[in-house]
C-alpha cells in the first residue's frame, strides 16, 4: 500500500527504453507538480509531472496507465530551474549536468 495517495516521483520509471531517473528536484505533494532530472535517450533533460491525487492517483503525463514524465524544451529549462527555488545541492546538480 502507497503511502501517499499518488504515485511518488522517484517511482516514476516509464517509458524505460528511454527515461532514466537522476534525481527528483522538487517533490511537490498531492495535487501538485513535481520536477526531475533525468536521462532522455541518454542525453540529460529537466522533466516535470502532476503528481496526480487520490482521485488519480497516476498522475499526468501518463501513457498506457502508467505515470510519466514531460521532457522540458531546452529553451524553457533555464526559466524553470530560476523559479524552482532549489535547494543549492540540487542547483548545483543541475548546472553540472547542463554545461554549455
Amino acid at each position: 500500500m502507497m503511502d501517499t495517495p499518488y504515485i511518488p516521483p522517484s517511482e516514476v520509471t516509464s517509458p524505460r527504453q528511454k527515461w532514466a531517473l537522476i534525481a527528483v528536484l522538487d517533490e511537490g505533494g498531492a495535487g501538485q507538480t513535481a520536477l526531475a532530472v533525468g536521462l532522455w535517450e541518454k542525453k540529460p533533460v529537466l522533466a516535470i509531472r502532476w503528481n496526480g491525487s487520490a482521485e488519480n492517483p497516476i498522475g499526468n503525463p501518463q501513457s498506457r496507465g502508467l505515470p510519466t514524465w514531460f521532457v522540458v524544451p531546452d529553451k524553457y529549462r533555464d526559466a524553470i530551474l530560476q523559479a524552482a527555488d532549489l535547494q543549492d545541492e540540487k542547483l548545483a546538480l543541475t548546472r553540472g549536468l547542463f554545461r554549455k
